[in-house]
């Protein structure tokens, strides 16, 4: 019995490791080009924006918010980085296009802790005013950078890993530390998990749930910058639906919307899972359409194992203990 409450146990815990191992063994076995070396690569560099953006969306996500503006704020600051890097060097393009991100993060944040306004639809309208102002720079049409060192972050490797992958994977480390072992990190799980309660204990939950929507903002700018990067231009229709890319990651990786729960270890699951499918069905030639019912299938499986899982809460013999990263 012991045994058994183990095993369930560490199935609720890995569920989506076995998961992603199970589909990239089952994806190389179909189409054997899965697993060599240059598609791999490929799949980095391709998929290094969204998991970076996957990586803001989870702090934002755990305190119980929501970002729907991270797509729109992709596309403006890669306009950013493209505009400024046709007269400035790549260095102040790529700063200029992550300060913009950190406004725009800014914004959102003060909009739902300050004016109290749902994440949902504060998000949602800050959208709309950001992919109008890309618009408007933009005049529809795309900037195109012909400064060769521009493309230096987005096409250029380093032992034959992609630069983007290789900060995607720093930026993994690093925001996986600061969720797992800061007392910043354990407020944005506190915040997530009772709010009220956080704020008696002490902790600021305005500036808490504020500081998450920057960083987002943050992490759609450095996704900007390596998309401007590897395009070698940008416009405003970059991120179109790219935000749908991203919450899938957070939320397929067990990432639990309503907050209080999620680790940055899980994204990057998520972003293994959904890079191998749509990879896969790529290279298995299967057709876009389905791609897309696919997916959302896979949402809706991952939102109702969550919602079952809560059903069936695991019996406790002692006092609850602190929000884990470990959730």
């Amino acid at each position: 019995m012991i045994l058994l409450s183990h095993i369930t146990g560490t199935l609720r815990q890995f569920g989506v490791v076995v998961a992603l191992i199970v589909l990239v063994a089952v994806i190389g076995v179909a189409q054997p080009t899965f697993l060599t070396l240059p598609n791999q690569m490929n799949i980095l560099s391709q998929w290094a924006p969204v998991a970076i953006m996957g990586i803001g969306m989870t702090y934002v996500v755990i305190t119980g918010g929501f970002d729907l503006s991270i797509g729109a704020t992709y596309a403006l600051c890669a306009v950013v980085a493209a505009a400024v890097g046709q007269v400035q060097s790549p260095i102040v393009a790529f700063a200029s296009a992550i300060i913009v991100g950190a406004v725009v993060g800014l914004f959102n944040g003060v909009i739902v802790t300050a004016l109290r306004v749902n994440p949902f639809i504060a998000t949602l309208g800050s959208s709309l005013v950001i992919a109008g102002v890309t618009l408007i720079i933009t005049g529809n049409k795309a900037f195109v950078v012909s400064f060769a060192p521009f493309t230096t972050l987005g096409r250029d490797r380093l032992a034959g890993i992609p630069y983007s992958g290789v900060l995607m994977i720093v930026l993994f480390i690093i925001g996986g530390l600061v969720l797992a072992y800061t007392a910043y990190g354990q407020s944005i799980y506190a915040v997530g998990g009772n709010a009220e309660a956080s704020r008696l204990a002490g902790i600021r939950t305005g500036p808490v749930v504020a500081s998450t929507y920057v960083i987002a903002g943050i992490s759609a700018g450095i996704a900007g910058i390596i998309t401007a990067s590897q395009l070698s231009s940008a416009q405003a229709s970059l991120g179109a639906n790219l935000v749908f890319d991203v919450l899938t990651v957070v939320i397929v990786g067990g990432t639990v919307l309503g907050g209080g729960k999620g680790a940055i270890w899980r994204t990057a699951v998520g972003v293994g899972i959904l890079a191998t499918l749509q990879n896969g069905f790529n290279l298995l030639d299967i057709d876009a359409y389905y791609q897309n019912v696919i997916k959302g299938l896979i949402i809706i499986a991952a939102l109702a194992t969550v919602d079952w899982r809560s059903m069936f809460p695991r019996r406790r013999t002692s006092e609850p203990s602190p929000p884990r990263t470990t959730h």
